[in-house]
Parts: C-alpha cells; structure tokens; sequence
C-alpha cells in the first residue's frame, strides 16, 4: 500500500527476483581457468617488461663504464707515447758522438791526439743524483728535454 510523505508518495514494489539458472561444473571451470590464463598473461607481460627495461639499463651502464674506459686508456696511451718518445731521444743522445766523447773523457780519461791529460785530484764524484724522472732521463742533457 502506497504510504504518503509531504505529498509524495512512495510505492513499495516488490517483484520477484530473476530465476538464473544454475552453472554448470563445465562453465564453472572454464571461468577459472580464463581468470588463471588473463593473471598469468599479465604477470608474464609484467616480467617480459621488467627483462626488457632491465636488459636496456644494464646495456647503458656497460656503455658508460665502456667510454670511461676507452678515455683512460686512450691517455694511458699518450702518456706511453711520450716515453716512448723520451725513450728514442735517449737512445739517440746515447748513440751521438757528442755522449761517446764526454763518457770517453770524463769517466775513461781519453784526450785527442794532440791534446794533454791533466789530473786533478777532487773528490770522488757521487753516484749519479736522481732529480728527474723516470730516472733514465738524468741521462738526457738538460736541454734534450
């Protein structure tokens, strides 16, 4: 019955509710296993991602660590270049008559024909003093450098 509130009325209808008719074992199982296969095609998507943004981030950290590697070495390699070159010009000045003189007459005492040995008797000179380095370049006159 229609009951009245400040003049509205409200009518209480009460139908009876849809019969559905009862699933099947069959629709029952086909249902789970479409829910199974839809998460485990979003959790295999969600991992095939995850490798992708993985596999390209670790791509990019070998990249840097693979610059940074090619910067030092590429200075490693100019720093060898120049000893290399400091090398030659020792193996130059060692090979110049210039050097063979001087070791011939300071530390063997030879003259040239005509020329006369004198002796002075100093103190024995000290071992060659280190002031460069790499220590084969004492050997260099100081104006080869």
């Amino acid at each position: 019955m229609p009951e009245k509130t400040n003049d509205r009325s409200v009518e209480l209808v009460t139908e009876p509710a849809e019969v559905l008719p009862p699933t099947s074992r069959r629709a029952t199982t086909h249902r789970a296993l479409s829910w199974l296969l839809r998460r485990v095609a979003f959790v295999s998507s969600l991992l095939l991602v995850g490798f992708v943004v993985f596999s390209g981030v670790e791509g990019l950290l070998q990249a840097n660590s693979l610059d940074g590697r090619i910067v030092e070495t590429r200075a490693e390699i100019a720093e060898l270049q120049r000893d290399a070159d400091q090398l030659a010009a020792l193996v130059a000045w060692l090979d110049s008559d210039a050097y063979i003189e001087r070791i011939a007459r300071e530390d063997l005492g030879m003259v040239r024909p005509g020329e006369e040995s004198v002796g002075v008797h100093a103190p024995k000179r000290g071992e060659l003093e280190i002031n460069r380095s790499p220590w084969w370049a004492n050997l260099l006159p100081e104006d080869a450098e």
